[in-house]
């Protein structure tokens, strides 16, 4: 069997089990689940900033939106507007046939013409500046007719039907943009999900209402409200008392106390971001590798794994997480401070008379960037590598940043760069480890300016950029997996980050509420649930 008849198969397949219901919504029901998230909803439009602020926005779009294709609990991408789709074996291209008289909130069909509008609106840079290694290899979408579209490459891309079912490629009214204009509709937004736009108040609440016409049946509630609680104390509470019926990033140290409560249960999946320490290559020391491999040795981080996290994190053996389609396992960072020492030594650098490792007359001294409340554990975490490289002789000070002005302190240009290590973990939101390693590790066009996505540490390996493209254009699947195992293999040996830990992601509900999905990539979905 050729590779386009397996594609066709997998397609026709994918039909087959779309016609009994693709994780099918709940049964219909009543009333209102109401979601306690920890981070607010600002915008609903994939473009313009994707669905600011982060994850929360993006919870909201999957019970608002659907997209061409989508992803199953497990990762796995299957059909959603689209019924079918085909790769051409060349990956320039990929058909896709939609499903027949699916509508929009607004009552304007979602076809073809729509779907073509989507796309060319993601495909602009201005409109849509976030997501661009999942948009810029689209040259164009053509349709021959009502129901079927036609995508168009601009060179050989893997990864289309992960970008389709990405957030981002969600498929909004056209009706509607033109009604409420590229600024008005991120308040207005008008899709073709199981939930409709009630009433909107940006970083506080937003109110959902089932749609009747869903394609797929009666959602299972009458609404959906996403209250933002920022406090994890806070939504613990609202938990327990009855007031929240879900919440998201449940602090690890209380899921047993949540877990004593017969009227709670605990959703926990293991996480796709691996969380670690970007070392700003543009700094003289973190040019060494020996430096930068005695950093990795000097912090316990199984450790930090088992009594940070109460074993709810694991230690990485690679640039992606365990679960990421195309993780290889490269092998584990041992805790080492002798080793660290050494290689110290053999850099060149020696203790100075307050301890702190010197070379040339210039201190070790590191400043560290960590966010509060951005990710899990994230000051307890930057408090133990702090302490951990003291006892290496390396200075470390912790300069802790707001969570709403932390993302624009990592992507400034060079000369605007206050840090050394900042603490980062990257979500491959579309579920592929290509689009993780391209995006954290590809070369940056100018490493002066502003990182071409998120390469903040200004990571350049000529061998790594091959392999990931490679990776692009590889027609079979296990060339393109062996692609990727030689970039994290080359990427684990320069050491372009400090690796700290994987977190499992852990969400609570009411156990009145059924079908809460906690995925992958972060996101707690509500658009199966019912009460």
């Amino acid at each position: 069997m050729d590779r386009r008849q397996v594609l066709t198969l997998m397609a026709a397949t994918a039909v087959t089990v779309s016609a009994t219901g693709v994780r099918a919504l709940a049964q219909a029901g009543s009333g209102t689940i109401t979601f306690g998230q920890s981070t607010s909803i600002l915008t609903l439009d994939p473009a313009h900033g994707a669905f600011t602020g982060y994850p929360a926005g993006y919870e909201a779009a999957l019970c608002l939106y659907d997209r061409l294709l989508d992803f199953d609990a497990s990762m796995a991408i299957v059909p959603q507007l689209a019924e079918s789709y085909e790769m051409a074996p060349d990956l320039m291209s990929c058909e896709l046939k939609l499903r027949p008289g699916v509508t929009f909130h607004d009552g304007t069909p979602c076809d073809a013409a729509a779907v073509k509008l989507n796309i060319e609106r993601m495909m602009d840079a201005e409109r849509n500046p976030t997501n661009r290694p999942l948009w810029d290899p689209v040259a164009g979408a053509e349709t021959p007719d009502e129901r079927t579209v036609v995508i168009r490459l601009k060179a050989p891309f893997a990864q289309l039907p992960n970008t389709l079912a990405h957030g981002s490629g969600a498929i909004v009214s056209p009706a509607a943009l033109e009604k409420h204009g590229e600024d008005g509709f991120r308040q207005n937004p008008v899709g073709a999900g199981p939930y409709k736009l009630d009433s909107f108040a940006a970083g506080q609440t937003l109110t959902l209402t089932a749609f009747e016409d869903y394609w797929g049946g009666k959602p299972g509630a009458e609404a959906v409200v996403f209250r933002f609680i920022a406090e994890p104390a806070t939504r613990i509470s609202a938990l327990a008392t009855g007031s929240v019926d879900v919440i998201d990033s449940v602090p690890v140290q209380l899921v047993e106390q949540l877990a004593a409560n017969d009227d709670i249960a605990i959703i926990r999946q293991p996480g796709l971001r691996p969380i670690g320490l970007a070392l700003n290559l543009t700094r003289a020391p973190l040019q060494d590798l020996k430096v930068r491999q005695a950093l990795n040795h000097a912090v316990p981080v199984e450790t930090i794994a088992e009594r940070v996290f109460f074993g709810f994190a694991k230690a990485p053996d690679s640039p992606l997480a365990f679960d990421t389609v195309g993780h290889a396992a490269i092998g584990t960072i041992p805790h080492d401070p002798e080793a660290a020492r050494a290689l110290l030594a053999e850099a060149g650098y020696e203790p100075g008379s307050d301890g702190i490792m010197q070379k040339d007359g210039e201190r070790l001294s590191l400043t560290m960037f960590a966010p509060e409340g951005l990710f899990p554990g994230d000051i307890a975490v930057a408090e133990i590598v702090a302490a951990s490289l003291a006892q290496i002789g390396v200075e470390a000070r912790i300069s802790k940043i707001e969570r709403g002005a932390y993302w624009d302190q990592l992507r400034q240009n060079a000369e605007g760069l206050g840090w050394d290590m900042a603490m980062f973990g990257f979500n491959p939101s579309n579920g592929s480890g290509l689009y993780h390693l391209e995006s954290l590790f590809r070369s940056n066009a100018d490493d002066t300016a502003r990182p071409d996505v998120w390469n903040i540490a200004r990571y350049s390996n000529p061998e790594v950029d091959r392999q990931l493209d490679r990776a692009n254009s590889e027609p079979e699947a296990a060339d393109r997996d062996a692609a990727l195992a030689e970039a994290q293999q080359l990427i684990w040996a320069d050491a372009p980050y400090l690796w700290l830990q994987i977190n499992e992601n852990v969400t609570a509900t009411r156990k009145r509420v059924a079908g809460v999905e906690v995925l992958p990539i972060v996101f707690t979905s509500l658009r199966n649930a019912a009460l």
